[in-house]
Formats: C-alpha cells, sequence, structure tokens
C-alpha cells in the first residue's frame, strides 16, 4: 500500500506551524506526530492495511492466542471467527468467542478444532522517526499523512497556549480523518465483515 515519507510530514508540520524547529523541539514533534499515529489506527478496526481477512491460524483447547502464526503479525482486535474460510462462494459457520488476556476463546461445545479461521486486526507497533537505526519507521501510512500533519499542527498550536487556533486545526484534522474513513465505508468491507446482525437463518450456522 502507498505510504509517504517522515521528512514529508515533518516538513508539512513545520510550513503548517511557520516555524523551523529547533534540533531540541523534534523530538517533541515527533511524539505529537506518533500519538496521532496511535489516535488514527484506534478510529476503526477496518484500516485496510492492518486488517486480515479470513486467515487460518491455530486453535489450542479452543483458543486463539494474539501472536498470529500465518502472517507473522500478532493480533489486537478479533473481528470473527469461521470454521472454514469465510466470504467465498458458500456461507460457513461461524464461531462465537470471548475474549481474554490470553486471546479469543472460542465457544465450541464438544467440538476440537485444530484450527480456524480469524478475521482480525493486526497489533501497530511502529515508531514513526527519521532515525531507522533506532527502528523508527520513516514510512508514513498515505491514508494517514494529512491527518498526522494537521492533528500534530493542532497539538503544537496547543501546546503554545493557542487554543481557539488549536480548536479550528484540530476540527480540520478530524474531518481529514472522516473523510477517510468514509473512504473505507464505501469500499463495503466493514459493512460486510461487521454485519453480525442475528436472524434464525444466520444462527443455524454458527455453533
Amino acid at each position: 500500500m502507498k505510504t509517504r515519507t517522515y521528512a514529508d510530514l515533518f516538513d508539512l508540520v513545520q510550513a503548517l506551524c511557520g516555524v523551523v524547529f529547533a534540533n531540541i523541539e523534534k523530538d517533541r514533534i515527533k511524539a505529537l506526530i506518533n500519538r496521532r499515529a496511535q489516535k488514527a489506527y484506534r478510529a476503526t478496526n477496518y484500516w485496510t492495511r492492518f486488517l486480515r481477512v479470513g486467515e487460518e491460524v491455530s486453535v489450542n483447547e479452543g483458543l486463539i492466542v494474539y501472536s498470529d502464526y500465518t502472517s507473522g503479525d500478532d493480533i489486537d482486535t478479533f473481528l470473527r471467527i469461521h470454521k472454514d474460510r469465510p466470504y467465498g462462494l458458500e456461507s460457513v459457520q461461524e464461531y462465537e468467542f470471548i475474549v481474554n488476556s490470553l486471546g479469543a476463546k472460542i465457544v465450541i461445545g464438544t467440538l476440537n478444532p485444530s484450527s480456524a479461521f480469524a478475521t482480525y486486526k493486526i497489533q501497530f507497533n511502529d515508531k514513526f522517526g527519521p532515525n531507522t537505526s533506532a527502528g523508527e519507521s520513516q514510512a508514513i501510512p498515505a491514508e494517514w499523512f494529512e491527518y498526522l500533519a494537521h492533528g500534530t499542527y493542532a497539538d503544537y498550536l496547543r501546546a503554545e497556549g493557542q487554543q481557539e487556533r488549536a480548536a479550528l486545526a484540530d476540527q480540520e484534522a478530524n474531518e481529514i480523518l472522516q473523510d477517510e474513513l468514509i473512504r473505507l465505508d464505501e469500499q463495503h468491507t466493514q459493512t460486510l465483515i461487521s454485519n453480525r446482525i442475528f436472524t434464525n437463518s444466520n444462527m443455524q450456522l454458527r455453533w
């Protein structure tokens, strides 16, 4: 998926703020950018780059742990769990589940499956910054780029005591984020995956 560079993001934040940040301020701006990135990540479970649909996962005594063995990405949020690979030509049986500190405990009755197919959101552990040798990522998700810039600008204004300007900048940032969320909705992935309306018909396809 498309990304933009951290350098481009930092330059845009500087342009919005109308200043050239001194070295001592750069870490503060980086922290504000990463704070906004976490907020963007939590805005929805359906960001395309973090969504895994119908991935086969191991089941041990009814438990699917947060560490996923298929893609190598740890699971953040379980969305749906099916007996067989979902969203194909046929309807498949779906498991109910509860989440605990270890992972998702599926409701399987007397069954003992060794695997299932989970749809989930992977964890976001990146820290954005210019120093790749310190493990920082310079690859900014393109769908977050404008939001991170305007959100960081709002946070900078707020820290400088410019509350009214910060409120306006925050409103613009949130509108940018909402536009991206609307784009996700228009792709219908969220509508399909999150459709958990219970009917007599689909309940018969659940354990």
